[in-house]
């Protein structure tokens, strides 16, 4: 649980890889943020080479991974092939960083697709990467910072019932958060429908 950026995309050009990972490095040192320029474009030490930067906006934030395949498509060591054939996602948890490193990325990658990629796409779970609007970050946030806390203290709290499972144990718990608090944007089903 927490909130994600899904993102994937192509640069314009397989050599941009180089003037790309430059900038974001001047960008990372402005910044002052954390990063690693990496080159694994030896065939002996991985399957597929890649070459590029990862850097940490936020010391709670994962890293961003902007490393790319030989033909330009980002890539990700641990990321995810897409089901539609396209480029493999990556991805990047905020939640514990806040709402400031979460809009500083998605900002990065808006200046980032209009300078470099040919295509480029974001699945942001908070929807601000599509909206841009700044109290429906703050309340998807503070939402999910509660049902964390919420959970993390009734697991501790309540005993395991006799033969509850942990996953009932779990399920009860997110169900009883649900029933006493609604995700923001939350719509029964059939609402708004005439």
């Amino acid at each position: 649980m927490g909130v994600t950026i899904h993102y994937r995309g192509k640069l314009r050009s397989p050599t941009d890889v180089l003037s790309l990972t430059d900038e974001l490095v001047d960008i990372c040192k402005s910044a002052g943020w954390q990063y690693q320029v990496l080159d694994f474009t030896k065939p002996e030490t991985v399957d597929e080479p890649f070459s590029g930067i990862t850097f940490q906006p936020h010391p709670k934030c994962e890293p961003v991974w902007m490393l790319f395949n030989g033909r330009g498509e980002l890539a990700h060591p641990f990321g995810y092939k897409s089901e539609d054939g396209g480029p493999p996602w990556s991805f990047t948890k905020t939640q514990f960083a806040g709402v400031e490193a979460h809009k500083a990325i998605c900002h990065l990658f808006r200046y980032l697709e209009k300078q470099w990629f040919e295509r480029f796409e974001v699945n942001d779970e908070t929807s601000f990467w599509t909206t841009e609007e700044e109290q429906d970050l703050l309340e998807k946030f503070s939402y999910l910072d509660h049902a964390l806390n919420a959970f993390t203290e009734e697991f501790g709290a309540l005993p395991p019932t006799q033969n509850e499972t942990l996953e009932d144990r779990v399920a009860g718990i997110l169900q009883r958060f649900w029933e006493r608090r609604k995700p923001p944007g939350w719509k029964p089903s059939g609402a708004g429908e005439v």
